[in-house]
């Protein structure tokens, strides 16, 4: 999503305010694909970040050793909580509930603690996308899913897979994410494409992104939220 952010802004559809994006993550010694989506990050930080056309629109962060100290300054300062983990996996724990409360809207799948938080404080003051825990359940058991039906027909969605894997995003220009690309369309290592539904969720998640920003504008409303 940040990558068709970045490329609607250099096509010039501009949003109303600046975004900062903060990401936080690690990823484990073997654990190749999460390195280059860590990777990635920090490529798209160093060029979106440096590029005059964009970044008055748009900032991108990861945000290293995140600690106790760090939470501290941007917890309260949070307008969003994206907590976007796979519903079914119960990947999303404790840390929204911290942002929840201090002010924070979530937007996120119905997974873990998100069902928690939407019990609490309701649909209308949380912004939910993506498969129910069930349907993904049921792809996982009976199939029926092909990531090639949302890349080829999800507006804009091609040319960001695309881009992954044709060094775009890698400053020697050596294809270095190909694998995450292949990991989203083909599998790799003999699991199936697309583990976590990426794509499948892309169209959802762009909506609840549209709703989002829609909802930002009405300053009296979004206070109420938060409340």
């Amino acid at each position: 999503y940040v990558i068709k952010k970045y490329l609607d802004i250099k096509n010039g559809k501009l949003p109303e305010r600046k975004i900062t994006v903060l990401f936080g993550g690690k990823a484990a010694p073997a654990y190749i694909i999460a390195q280059d989506i860590i990777h990635l990050i920090l490529c798209l930080s160093e060029i979106i970040n440096n590029d005059p056309e964009v970044n008055k629109y748009l900032n991108v962060y990861l945000v290293e050793n995140y600690n106790v100290g760090l939470a501290e300054k941007i917890i309260p300062a949070t307008d969003i909580s994206e907590q976007i983990s796979l519903a079914s996996k119960e990947a999303s724990g404790t840390g929204n509930m911290k942002f929840m409360l201090n002010g924070a809207l979530t937007l996120g799948t119905m997974d873990g603690a998100n069902v928690e938080i939407v019990e609490e404080v309701g649909l209308d003051n949380a912004f939910i996308f993506g498969l129910s825990a069930q349907e993904v359940e049921n792809y996982q058991a009976n199939g029926g899913y092909n990531p090639f039906d949302e890349y080829n027909n999800v507006e804009g969605l091609k040319k960001v897979i695309d881009q992954l894997g044709d060094g775009t995003y890698d400053d020697n220009h050596t294809g270095i994410f190909k694998e995450l690309q292949n990991s989203l369309l083909y599998g790799v290592d003999g699991s199936r494409p697309d583990v976590y539904f990426l794509l499948k969720d892309f169209a959802s998640y762009r909506e609840a992104q549209d709703r989002l920003q829609n909802a930002f504008k009405d300053k009296r409303e979004w206070t109420r939220k938060a409340l």
